[in-house]
């Protein structure tokens, strides 16, 4: 059994009712119902363009109100006073005073006779000769000690007290431990040795009393071990 289908356009349509064996009557009136329903879509569409046009034109359009520009404040412009300077006067020149008196000068001068006086010079028991100096000893050369090994690797600092006397050639003679002590104050010998060899390669000033080098005992200085930070 043919089954019919609807032509794609109106040629097609044309062609198959002029060719009688091609004709169907079922498939031509599927095509009319096809074209009246295209019609109606076609008018309606026709329709709601000719209204939109109609409602556009009868639009009323208005051009926007133009804005109107900010308002500017006015400029307040502060009052200005002039400056100005006022000069004092010229003071009037005081007068000047008159000029002092003239005084002569003579130049001429009379020679007169002056009295000289030689008088024979005075004897005295004064003497003359070096003013006697009493100045204290000066340390000139002072080496610094050894440290202990033994105080070294136990890590020891302290201070030795040494008495000794200076002799009037500067040099220092019988030196003698008065006290040996850590840093902590406790009494310690770990550094006496090495404080009396420093001591006696002391050199100094020798003491003066009245112009002579004197010796001078019972010196005493401290003589202080500390490990290097």
């Amino acid at each position: 059994m043919e089954q019919a289908y609807p032509p794609k356009n109106l040629s097609a349509t044309l062609s198959a009712i002029a060719n009688p064996q091609l004709f169907n009557p079922l498939s031509f009136t599927m095509t009319s119902a096809q074209l009246l329903r295209s019609g109606a879509f076609a008018l309606g569409v026709t329709g709601l363009l000719l209204l939109g046009m109609t409602q556009l034109i009868a639009t009323d359009y208005r051009a926007p109100p133009d804005e109107l520009p900010p308002k500017v404040l006015g400029i307040h412009m502060p009052k200005i006073t002039p400056t100005v300077q006022k000069s004092d006067p010229v003071l009037k020149p005081q007068d000047v005073p008159p000029p002092l008196p003239r005084v002569e000068i003579n130049h001429k001068v009379e020679p007169q006779d002056l009295p000289t006086v030689i008088s024979p010079p005075v004897v005295g028991n004064e003497r003359s000769g070096p003013i006697p100096i009493t100045a204290d000893p000066l340390p000139i050369y002072k080496p610094a000690p050894q440290y202990p090994r033994r105080a070294l690797a136990r890590g020891i600092e302290g201070y030795v007290v040494v008495e000794f006397t200076i002799t009037s050639n500067g040099s220092v003679k019988n030196p003698r431990v008065v006290g040996g002590y850590d840093s902590a104050g406790a009494p310690t010998d770990v550094f006496n040795n090495a404080a009396l060899n420093a001591v006696e390669r002391f050199k100094y000033r020798p003491p003066m009393s009245e112009g002579q080098a004197v010796e001078q005992h019972g010196v005493r200085n401290r003589i202080s071990f500390k490990l290097a930070e």
